[in-house]
């Protein structure tokens, strides 16, 4: 029996895991990280979407807090070089807007602010996923106004530093990301000089 959707009580739960009893059995289901924290606590019920992954004789359930994020993980795994652990790397760093997005304007940069995945592995994904992003259905409309690029005002900021504008435009919009399209200009800057520091050492 494939499992699509789980809820229960919360028996144990790690960094990485959960286990939720249902009528008496408990699943053991992988989370991309970050998600964990966000769950209620130990006795409490929850509800998760779940990509039942199957390999010669491995069995292993995903659990998603939504099913748009069921799909991105369920999409990612199908590109060659992409495995269970990178395509959840994908859901904790991109949201499901910034995924789609980047995927429909081939912005590699994007996809490759996730640990893990590289230049080539993004070019790979963006290949392989244009046309299949377009006919999944996901529930959430698509914001094409999410931004992507990066605050001008920060870039220069950083330029202004000794940054390159390549470098300085990746880490503001690694910092955006993070901070929110709203952020003040000094809290942007501050933190992509922090972005800047650590890949430059």
């Amino acid at each position: 029996t494939v499992i699509a959707y789980l809820e229960g009580e919360i028996l144990t739960k790690n960094e990485a895991q959960v286990v939720i009893k249902v009528n008496g059995v408990g699943y053991a289901v992988e989370l991309p990280s970050g998600i964990v924290r966000q769950l209620p606590d130990l006795g409490q019920t929850t509800a998760l979407h779940i990509h039942y992954y199957v390999r010669d004789s491995e069995v292993r359930l995903f659990g998603f807090q939504s099913r748009d994020e069921l799909l991105v993980f369920s999409l990612a795994i199908t590109v060659k070089g992409v495995g269970p652990k990178l395509a959840q790397s994908i859901v904790a760093k991109l949201s499901t807007g910034q995924f789609r997005l980047a995927i429909r304007r081939e912005d590699t940069a994007i996809l490759a602010t996730v640990p893990r995945l590289n230049k080539n592995i993004a070019h790979t994904m963006v290949m392989a996923l244009k046309k299949k992003i377009e006919s999944t259905p996901f529930e959430t409309e698509l914001d094409i106004q999410i931004q992507t690029k990066p605050n001008d005002d920060a870039v220069k900021a950083l330029v202004g530093l000794g940054s390159s504008p390549e470098a300085a435009s990746q880490a503001v919009v690694e910092a955006q990301r993070v901070l929110g399209i709203s952020a003040k200009l000094e809290d942007l800057t501050r933190l992509s000089l922090r972005y800047l520091s650590r890949n430059l050492g």
